[in-house]
């Protein structure tokens, strides 16, 4: 004989259904979980924190918070009027609920951390060991040591390349030529021990490095060029004129550049990639900060 108690539960209960309608609201989990880290805010703080959601979103979300006790509104001072929230005892066990949903979601529905390859071409084996050892930490490092392995080594999973300018066979140069007729997504980063002349104006790098390179100029360069494949591609173009037009004019007089032709084809090129101010606005001030003078921090 059926259990008639058992036959009427329902599968899902209500307090079920209400927890989820209320954790489903989007701004109602992201103040719990402020207010766990930062005790006693007041709205600006909230509003602040919380980037995109409007006066009248938090409003009503403080306003239902407050109704199910999970969170307590406290006057500060009258004049002027300032409140802070805080959580309430049922606040705190509820974002125990969520930190254990946050982690939930991290551990099963997170993307896979994609991999960031860097290709170390250079044909002094010390130098090549060196900077795969300084980088091997943070990315995949695969090596070469001469321009025809380093071709051997390209694939469209490599992001970045540390360019030896001088390798036997194939040289640095003609290895970035074939990067760039290939429209390959690398960002390139030449590093040489030979003066820096205006040969250069013909090359697509990315970034310039003079030998010895030390460990955290090619960290940080490494590092930026990887942020600034996030950037569109006349942004990258930008960057990287920017960064070759400053590396000349640091080592040789105007007036030298002045009478040069490509050198005010590119300089004209650089006018019209001028980012606008919101633009300007998206770049790492030290990504800017370098390339303007051609220089690693």
């Amino acid at each position: 004989m059926t259990d008639f108690h058992a036959r009427e539960t329902p599968v899902v209960p209500d307090s079920l259904l209400d927890s989820v309608s209320l954790l489903s609201k989007k701004w109602h989990p992201a103040v719990i979980r402020c207010l766990s880290v930062d005790d006693g805010m007041g709205f600006s703080d909230l509003e602040r924190r919380l980037d995109g959601v409007s006066a009248k979103v938090l409003t009503d979300a403080l306003d239902e918070l407050q109704e199910y006790e999970i969170i307590e509104r406290r006057e500060i001072s009258q004049s002027p009027l300032r409140v802070n929230y805080t959580l309430t005892e049922r606040g705190e066990e509820l974002d125990a609920v969520i930190e254990s949903l946050a982690d939930w979601g991290e551990t099963h529905l997170a993307e896979p951390e994609t991999e960031q390859v860097v290709l170390v071409a250079d044909d002094n084996k010390r130098v090549n060991t060196m900077h795969t050892a300084w980088l091997e930490d943070d990315y995949t490092v695969r090596t070469a040591t001469d321009g025809e392995e380093t071709l051997r080594s390209l694939d469209t999973d490599v992001d970045v390349v540390v360019l030896d300018r001088r390798m036997p066979g194939l040289s640095g140069d003609e290895v970035l030529d074939w990067i760039r007729s290939q429209r390959y997504d690398i960002r390139v980063v030449v590093v040489t021990s030979e003066d820096v002349d205006l040969e250069l104006l013909d090359m697509g790098f990315d970034e310039y490095l003079t030998k010895p390179v030390r460990q955290d100029e090619l960290r940080s360069v490494v590092a930026d060029l990887f942020e600034r494949r996030a950037y569109d591609a006349q942004l990258q173009e930008y960057l990287g004129l920017r960064s070759k037009l400053g590396l000349l004019r640091a080592e040789y007089p105007d007036e030298t550049l002045e009478t040069h032709e490509l050198y005010q084809r590119l300089r004209d090129r650089l006018a019209d990639l001028e980012p606008t101010e919101e633009t300007f606005d998206e770049i790492d001030s030290e990504i800017l900060e370098r390339v303007s003078t051609g220089t690693p921090q």
